[in-house]
């Protein structure tokens, strides 16, 4: 239990998954306004996915968004799942 943000824990927990890789297929989608995708490296990060995450099917970028998407933009987020969904 705890925050586990900040948490050094964190480290420990997640070493066994160290170098795994999202085989799923998979949707990203976040906001242009959310701090997280301004974090240092994010933007590459992002551009790179698909090293990480080989099935990676689109990513979507909502512009004016902040960090909950699905409250933010309910509608488009819902057209992109809905529309990934339908290409499985």
């Amino acid at each position: 239990p705890g925050d586990h943000y900040d948490d050094a824990k964190m480290l420990e927990l997640l070493a066994p998954f160290a170098g795994a890789k999202v085989e799923v297929p998979a949707l990203f989608m976040t906001g242009d306004k959310d701090l997280v995708s301004k974090f240092p490296g994010a933007a590459e990060l992002i551009a790179n996915l698909t090293r990480f995450v080989p099935k990676l099917k689109k990513t979507v970028m909502l512009e004016g968004c902040g960090h909950w998407t699905q409250q933010e933009r309910a509608d488009d987020v819902n057209r992109e799942l809905i529309a990934f969904l339908k290409g499985l």
